[in-house]
């Protein structure tokens, strides 16, 4: 988060990088790519890498494929959630060393991670005062490791 670069830049080095159909959504670092790589953690250490080289500072990269994400939403995780809530997923940059027993509250309040399955943390957000809270800081703090967090309509968009 501290560092910003635009939307339009980071595809145009993506596409330097040699991957194609190289689009970015919202201004939260979504870049949707193809690659002939399959293996997932070779292509984020190559992507760091690049990212490194043509910024001058480290970017945390967590990839997940398209066939992972359809995964994900084909089952519903938050199926037995409904009402004036907010569905979150984050993405944990690693696995934890010892993560927290489910489900958590963030200060009791806000935010319930309900389930945690590959590296994949869904948290329900409920309306209080007219907030909802944003899970990723308690996240990290709780699981001691990066992660990404995105409201879940972005998901469903990013797929379409």
């Amino acid at each position: 988060g501290q560092k910003i670069i635009k939307m339009k830049d980071l595809a145009k080095l993506f596409e330097s990088f040699g991957f194609n159909n190289v689009k970015t959504y919202l201004q939260t670092g979504n870049v949707l790519f193809d690659s002939n790589e399959t293996n997932i953690a070779k292509l984020t250490n190559l992507i760091e890498e690049k990212l490194f080289e043509a910024l001058g500072y480290k970017v945390t990269v967590i990839l997940k494929t398209k066939q992972e994400l359809l995964d994900i939403v084909e089952s519903n995780p938050f199926k037995d959630y409904d009402g004036d809530v907010k569905y979150y997923l984050t993405f944990l940059a690693e696995t934890p060393k010892q993560p927290p027993t489910l489900p958590i509250r963030m200060n009791g309040i806000e935010n319930e991670v309900f389930k945690v399955e590959n590296n994949n943390v869904f948290t329900v957000g409920f309306n209080i005062n007219g907030r909802y809270g944003f899970p990723n800081v308690f996240i990290e703090k709780e699981f001691g490791v990066l992660a990404t967090t995105r409201n879940w309509n972005t998901v469903l968009r990013i797929l379409k």
